[in-house]
């Protein structure tokens, strides 16, 4: 069974994998992949974003993920 993973998405530049803003934080089980799109719909805006890098760390045995995006 899947439990839910802390992930982060972070707007990334768009000539090196370094992350930048904050877009959203959720609890998901899904798996995202490299070339998935998202949509953040937030405050009445909604935001396109094509995810670049996917980075999973594991501290003290919980996983978390940061998932870094540009917008298009």
């Amino acid at each position: 069974m899947l439990s839910a993973m802390k992930t982060e998405f972070f707007e990334s530049d768009p000539f090196s994998p370094r992350k930048a803003e904050l877009l959203l934080s959720i609890d998901t089980d899904y798996r995202f992949e490299k070339g998935d799109e998202v949509v953040i719909e937030s405050g009445g805006r909604a935001t396109k974003i094509r995810i670049m890098d996917i980075r999973v760390a594991v501290r003290s045995g919980i996983l978390s993920r940061e998932v870094l995006a540009l917008k298009v």
